[in-house]
């Protein structure tokens, strides 16, 4: 189908867009970022580490989104495919970091209003802080593995149910291509719903993580902004203008995947609660999530002054250099200027 070769063009060009962003925020938070930020440019640095690690998963997967009531299925569409196995497992994988992408930006914020809020706390404690908000995200992502796992297994049911609609639209065997599902409830032979256990709670987890992660970031957000209108005469104008940078940078990081990740995962895994059904359609929100990571570092290149210098310079450097030489290239009458080596002056 021809909405499947759009998704995978989107999927490598935000793969490719991907390394390359988050290799240049790297490089500016390696060289640039240690007397500006201190200890925080190892979250930095972890984020856009790990931003790059999930366009990789994103690529071995190169998922396919589908809905058909009362099941949401998560198809693998790469090379990878044809190991059902190791499929399955980067499959999970890649349902298991969108809570790792959510759990990171929690941590961010929450170093950052310890860093504002209680500054005296966290220069004692900076080495326990720092391996203290990651243990809970690490955590996350565990629980979201093995919850997809064990939870949204392609059980002989799920295959049953969904082998003639793969087969119809993707032309895909459901009791052989990888895949992992969410299905609400099945009909027995009296024509009941039998709700499923464990795909409600997936949906409870999905739920949790969510609101709970939100509710972090909007609390840290909030004593944040209001720390930094009442400290304004207690601290230097440089101080005050980094803060206002991370705030900034940390904001448009928590907007831009709440419409690109989280509204769209949440339909996905609602809509078909609500017998919904949007078949392949569902795959825009795979789309959204392949091109998120390429985007997100831009914020932090661009919100923070610094690394916005450092880019533009390099850019205008290179552009003088490339303009210089077309202009030398242009007076020579579009000849190469030969020099002899034997010339005497």
């Amino acid at each position: 189908m021809s909405f499947m070769i759009y998704l995978h063009i989107i999927q490598y060009i935000g793969f490719i867009g991907a390394q390359f962003s988050n290799s240049i925020l790297v490089y500016l938070i390696v060289t640039k970022a240690k007397k500006l930020f201190g200890t925080y440019r190892y979250v930095m640095f972890s984020f856009a580490v790990y931003f790059s690690l999930y366009a990789w998963i994103e690529i071995l997967t190169q998922p396919i989104i589908h809905i058909k009531s009362p099941a949401c299925v998560v198809l693998m569409e790469s090379p990878l495919k044809y190991n059902p196995i190791l499929g399955y497992h980067i499959t999970c994988l890649y349902c298991g970091s969108f809570a790792l992408v959510i759990s990171l930006l929690a941590a961010q914020f929450s170093y950052r209003y310890v860093a504002v809020c209680r500054p005296n706390f966290l220069a004692h404690h900076e080495a326990a802080i720092l391996c203290g908000i990651f243990i809970p995200c690490l955590v996350c992502f565990i629980a979201w593995y093995l919850f997809v796992f064990y939870g949204m297994s392609n059980s002989i049911e799920k295959q049953m149910y969904l082998k003639n609609e793969l087969k119809t639209y993707y032309n895909e065997d459901s009791t052989k291509v990888p895949f992992i599902a969410v299905m609400y409830w099945s009909i027995d032979e009296n024509g009941r719903k039998i709700w499923r256990f464990w795909d409600l709670m997936l949906l409870v987890a999905c739920v949790v993580t969510i609101c709970g992660c939100f509710a972090i970031i909007v609390f840290c957000a909030s004593k944040i902004y209001l720390k930094m209108q009442k400290a304004g005469n207690n601290m230097s104008k440089r101080t005050i203008e980094l803060n206002r940078q991370l705030f900034a940078t940390l904001t448009f990081q928590t907007v831009l995947p709440l419409f690109m990740m989280y509204i769209p995962v949440s339909l996905e895994v609602t809509l078909p609660l609500l017998e919904i059904e949007t078949g392949y359609l569902a795959s825009f929100t795979a789309g959204s999530l392949a091109v998120y990571p390429c985007l997100e570092p831009l914020i932090a290149i661009f919100c923070i002054r610094e690394f916005k210098k450092a880019v533009l310079c390099c850019a205008e450097k290179r552009l003088h250099t490339a303009t210089s030489r077309y202009s030398a290239y242009q007076t020579s009458g579009g000849k190469p200027k030969i020099v002899s080596g034997n010339k005497k002056t």
